[in-house]
């Protein structure tokens, strides 16, 4: 469930302008001036934009310095692409763990804060990827994600995000758990696709739920679902990415893509597993492939 959230807020890259001020004067009314509202608002654009043009590590020590809720969200949300993206073996663990502890305190400074709570069942998920299922039950880790995705939900309903991180949570569970996991969280492939499909509704040009949906659904397999799943990457490949986060997600879709169109199914195992860091099973030959790295 990890990527599509990740891009929350990354609608377009914004170019942050500095108009230069003539008058040492009228520079010191506007500092004086301005509210402590105005101020966090442009910081966090600040932040923002850094995340959006890829520079994520940058985009987290920004967005810290707000001592925000939505400030940590968002650098929560840019040490978990860190870690997913642009890591390798423990530095992998430690971003994620990074992420989750300002999920944390975003929660803490704003518990009406959707974004807070979202950053926190994702956090949760990607810690579990790669500290393993089991440690992730008996840590109740699961409960308390599915907590903070129905937290997010109550704030508001209609938010694509929450409903996305609602879909990965459920195939997540089935996809670790299998039969018993389902039973005992009360999760099913069923309630996962129908709740990435309610996000798309809520919001069709989302690009990272769509990579996300098409992902998940190219590893469940089956007819309809692969089919959906190139319907989705169809979608997404076929616009220019607007953020450098768009961008990794677009060069990760085609050659899921165009492995559907060959029906290669080894192979769609092995992206999928890459893209969600899980482990597959091709299979053509039964053995695991790792899907962690």
């Amino acid at each position: 469930m990890a990527p599509g959230w990740m891009a929350q807020g990354a609608g377009s890259v914004r170019k942050l302008s500095r108009r230069p001020w003539r008058s040492a004067v009228l520079l010191l009314v506007f500092l004086f001036a301005a509210s402590p509202a105005g101020a966090l608002e442009r910081g966090l654009a600040a932040a923002q934009a850094a995340f959006d043009a890829g520079n994520f590590a940058h985009a987290a020590t920004l967005a810290r310095k707000l001592r925000s809720a939505k400030g940590d969200a968002l650098a929560s949300r840019a040490e978990m692409v860190r870690g997913e993206f642009l890591s390798e073996g423990e530095e992998r663990l430690r971003r994620f763990e990074a992420g989750l502890a300002d999920a944390r305190r975003a929660v803490a400074r704003g518990p009406g804060v959707p974004e807070a709570h979202l950053a926190v069942a994702v956090g949760l998920g990607l810690v579990a990827r790669r500290t393993g299922g089991i440690k992730a039950h008996f840590e109740g880790w699961g409960t308390q994600a599915r907590h903070h995705i129905d937290r997010a939900l109550e704030i508001n309903r209609d938010n694509a995000w929450a409903h996305a991180a609602l879909g990965g949570w459920h195939l997540e569970i089935v996809h670790e758990g299998g039969l018993i996991g389902a039973a005992i969280y009360g999760a099913s492939v069923h309630a996962g696709i129908e709740a990435y499909e309610h996000a798309l509704v809520l919001d069709p040009d989302n690009v990272s739920v769509a990579w996300q949906c098409g992902f998940q659904l190219a590893g469940l397999g089956g007819e309809a679902n692969r089919t959906r799943a190139e319907e989705l990457l169809d979608r997404l490949l076929a616009r220019e990415p607007r953020t450098a986060l768009e961008g990794i997600l677009r060069n990760s879709a085609l050659p899921l893509k165009e492995a559907l169109h060959r029906d290669d199914r080894a192979e769609i195992a092995r992206l999928v597993a890459a893209g969600l860091g899980r482990r597959a099973v091709p299979a053509a030959s039964g053995v695991p492939v790792s899907g962690k790295r």
